[in-house]
């Protein structure tokens, strides 16, 4: 089968690569729909995420759609010719973290894409049958595989807390951040500012939600953000951003007592951090790891139309276009919000 393999920094090549075969618990699945999300442009640009990098040829992409041909003994039959939305990443389900409900942050996850484990851009793959989540058939293939970064949104607002008629930053109007202003709305946010260092993100941002955006390049977060607050900062701040400068920002745009969520990856090993700000203001910080339980949440809010996939997807490449693809979203080029590579 054909498979997407990224060969060295910026540079991907289509390869012949085995097709798997179901074990008992798997589903075989014909991927239709794969997002190029910010975590694989950490590897495809080659700077990797904190200690862990690309040191031989993989094949990326973790968030994905697809159709189930075939399962193994001991998986329903009923998922057949399902399509399905796949929550990524695989634990161990014995370890304490996965015996308490915390399997997002198990020591020993498979994670497709994320080295050493090939991720995705393929045309089968094989994964638990229970991790395959089947979605209505007014959801798209490639809106299916929008379900993953949907399931991080709603995870990011769960850690918040929010409340309705509170206010919110979004740091970074990537596709996370875009929907995260969405999911916020949607749990009562009241006034939502969101910023990202690109004006046509900033400009998205007021049609997913945020009610004032801004160029972070062009005018001074902070500075910004407490005018439009009266100097008093917002109750809950999410960084949503692939930079190290965030998470600190985050902490001097928040009211004291308040909250951050931080779900950016900068990729860095460490980043700068405001310490005294955070302790004098007591502020309470929320670290996101991906999501946990929730993608039959994003399905339903999905399928209710609560969460504008359809928009975000701006950008379709084929499976042998998928270093175009990846050099686009790269760049930002073309306003580009989520590309998917559909087989």
């Amino acid at each position: 089968m054909k498979a997407a393999k990224c060969i060295a920094p910026r540079q991907i090549r289509i390869v012949d690569v085995d097709k798997p075969a179901p074990k008992p618990d798997q589903a075989l699945i014909r991927v239709c729909s794969v997002g190029i999300c910010g975590s694989d442009l950490h590897y495809f640009e080659g700077s990797g995420i904190g200690e862990v990098t690309v040191t031989e040829p993989l094949i990326l992409g973790h968030e994905f759609s697809g159709i189930i041909e075939e399962v193994g003994d001991e998986a329903g039959a009923d998922l057949v010719g399902n399509l399905v939305a796949v929550e990524p990443g695989i634990p161990c389900r014995q370890c304490e973290s996965c015996r308490t409900g915390h399997y997002n942050v198990c020591r020993d996850m498979v994670f497709p894409g994320g080295p050493p484990y090939d991720g995705v851009l393929c045309e089968y793959v094989t994964f638990p049958a229970d991790f395959c989540f089947p979605v209505p058939q007014k959801l798209s293939p490639t809106q299916a595989a929008l379900i993953e970064p949907l399931a991080v949104a709603l995870h990011t607002v769960d850690l918040a807390r929010v409340r309705p008629g509170e206010t919110a930053a979004i740091l970074g109007l990537g596709p996370v951040g875009l929907l995260t202003a969405q999911m916020a709305k949607l749990a009562g946010a009241g006034q939502l500012i969101g910023t990202d260092l690109l004006d046509y993100r900033a400009e998205a941002g007021l049609r997913f939600g945020v009610d004032f955006a801004f160029n972070a390049g062009k005018h001074d977060t902070v500075e910004t953000v407490l005018d439009r607050t009266g100097g008093r900062g917002v109750d809950v701040a999410f960084d949503c951003a692939r930079s190290s400068d965030t998470p600190g920002l985050a902490c001097k745009v928040v009211r004291p007592a308040g909250r951050c969520v931080l779900t950016g990856i900068s990729g860095a090993i460490e980043d700068p951090f405001p310490v005294n700000v955070a302790r004098h203001k007591e502020l309470t910080l929320h670290w996101c790891r991906r999501f946990r339980f929730d993608f039959p949440r994003a399905i339903a809010v999905a399928a209710s139309g609560q969460a504008d996939l359809k928009a975000l997807a701006t950008h379709s490449f084929p499976l042998e276009r998928s270093q175009e693809a990846f050099a686009l979203v790269s760049n930002a080029g073309d306003n580009v919000l989520k590309a998917s590579i559909d087989l």
